[in-house]
Parts: C-alpha cells; structure tokens; sequence
C-alpha cells in the first residue's frame, strides 16, 4: 500500500467542508468537542496550530523542537476553517519537497510518509470531535484513513474494521474490537523500517502536536 502522501493532506482538509455549513454565531461552536477538552471552535484552531507546527519542522528539516508559528489565534470559526485549508496546502507543498530527508517530531524522527500521516490524522479525528459537538456529519475519505493507519499505527490490521472507524478506534474515539484502546497512543512518524513492532505510546506531555 502506498503511504501517506501529500495530496492525501489537503484531501482530509477538503473533507472538513461539511463544518463551514455551521454559522459562526451557532451556539455549538461553544460546545466541548470530546474527548478533547476544548470547544469545537477550539479545536478547529488546534488543527491549524498543528499544521503550521508541522509546516515549520519541515520547512526548516528541524533536528528538535522549534516555537509554533502560531498558538491559539482568536478568529470566527469560518476563519479558523479557512485556516485549516491554508495551512494543509502549506503543508503539503513543502512535503513535495522534503524527499528522503526527516524532521523532528516528539514521536520521532519523521519522513515524508509520516509527516503526512500524522497531519490525516490531527485533520480526520479532530474534524470528527468538531462535527460531532456541532452534530454534523462529517464522512471520512476510506483510502486516505487506510494509507495513515498502515503508516503511522501499523500495529492496527486493517481486516479488523473499515479504515475510517479503525483511525477513530486507534485514536480513542469509538471501540473496535482488537484495536487497542489507549490514551497514551502515538504514531509511528519515523520510517516503518525503524518499527520494534509494538504498539506506540506517548513519551511526551499531550501538549505536544
């Protein structure tokens, strides 16, 4: 299977459309998107937080971590949103460029593939806490969530259920048996090769992206 590639970024951006039908007066922008503490307009800004954190490891080939480019802006939610676009094309132009080269993530010395995945993810899983407390569906696209499950949680068999809920299972979302449920987990960033084939768990504090 082929891993995570930079189109599949700005795909999972693109599946987020369905959370700017949601005024920015609607008063399920204040409701808390579970399991994160955070409200659903909160949380939208988290994703391009993490972006753009991302962005800027990468844009610089970083060998550890450098300031975010941007920490909790305040803007309506339909600019948050547009944010999220933004900075997932950013992204995803800078790793066109990248190639075998890595940058630092807390999780590990991350490539392409990676970088990639870990970005599906913040954009997938946060975009379903977000529709979720805004009670919107928001459909996720099946081959991009399979690619980032075989990539960053490779411990999870991708027979088990379809891609999509697996991504959410791994994630702590729903529960899916044979998927591990585990707070502590974290993503396989660093090449496949380098894989000691258990599952990840997190190292660092969660305030990490």
């Amino acid at each position: 299977m082929l891993e995570p590639q930079p189109a599949d970024v700005i795909a999972a951006a693109a599946a987020l459309a369905s959370l700017a039908g949601t005024a920015d007066d609607d008063p399920g922008w204040s409701t808390t998107a579970a399991p994160t503490t955070w409200t659903a307009a909160q949380t939208v800004g988290h994703i391009a937080d993490a972006l753009l954190f991302y962005a800027g490891q990468v844009a610089r080939r970083a060998e550890h971590r450098l300031p975010p480019l941007r920490d909790r802006r305040s803007a309506p939610p339909s600019e948050q949103i547009d944010n999220v676009v933004t900075a997932a094309h950013v992204l995803a132009r800078l790793l066109h460029g990248l190639g075998p080269t890595r940058a630092w993530h807390p999780s590990g010395l991350a490539d392409g593939g990676g970088w990639a995945g870990m970005a599906v993810t913040e954009l997938l899983v946060h975009g379903h806490d977000t529709a979720a407390a805004l009670h919107v569906e928001l459909p996720l696209p099946g081959q991009v969530c399979a690619r980032t499950v075989a990539r960053v949680f490779p411990w999870v068999s991708l027979t088990l259920a379809a891609p999509e809920l697996l991504l959410l299972a791994v994630t702590g979302r729903v529960q899916v048996p044979g998927v591990p449920d585990d707070p502590q987990w974290w993503w396989q960033s660093a090449p496949l090769q380098e894989w000691n084939g258990q599952p990840r768990r997190r190292t660092s504090p969660p305030g990490w992206r």
